[in-house]
């Protein structure tokens, strides 16, 4: 297999509005403009079995999944959905006592010419953004605003994350209705 191109765009975010045993629910996905980079980063614990002098049995457990998404552009508006905080008419007031919402996170990455990698982490929260500012000086400076969260498996399926190649063959997914959705259409015919 040839290796993968650097890419990443269509950066969506969608809020999670229900998740139980019996169903999920999301609210429609938006778009976040300027993807620049993005890093995901499973944690699992790890035990081990020793016996007749040596490990027999290791066993792993996901613990959490932490993720950094750097944007070269956040607006506001976005933030405060994301963070949880209030906006209104242009401005964004922070309280001590905000709570972010959970969220799914999706994205998109160009494997080879014409294929698509498709992302969707399901269920985690962002904390607050870090700001450094500076003075300008006779050379121009760029900063990225980056997103760090914690995702979760979700407790309606226990799924983290989806992914899906738009070249693999017999796949379905595409990336119109990616992002028209966190969760896939229903087959047709599906339940009958």
């Amino acid at each position: 297999m040839p290796a993968e191109r650097q890419s990443l765009r269509n950066v969506h975010f969608a809020l999670l509005t229900s998740d139980t045993t019996a169903s999920v629910a999301y609210e429609p996905p938006e778009k976040l403009i300027g993807a620049v980079a993005a890093r995901i980063t499973p944690t699992s614990n790890t035990a081990q079995t020793y016996s007749d002098d040596g490990v027999s049995d290791v066993v792993n457990a996901l613990s959490q999944i932490t993720v950094e998404i750097d944007l070269d552009r956040l607006p506001l508006e976005a933030r405060a959905k994301l963070c949880g905080h209030s906006y209104s008419a242009g401005q964004m007031v922070l309280k001590d006592d905000d709570e972010a919402p959970y969220v799914a996170l999706g994205f998109m990455s160009q494997v080879t010419a014409g294929e698509y990698r498709l992302h969707w982490l399901l269920k985690g929260k962002f904390a607050e953004i870090n700001e450094e500012l500076n003075t300008a000086t006779d050379t121009p400076a760029w900063r990225t605003n980056t997103l760090v969260g914690t995702f979760v498996r979700r407790d309606y399926d226990r799924q983290w994350q989806r992914i899906a190649d738009t070249g693999a063959e017999s796949s379905t997914a595409d990336v119109e209705t990616w992002f028209a959705s966190v969760e896939p259409a229903a087959a047709a015919g599906a339940g009958d």
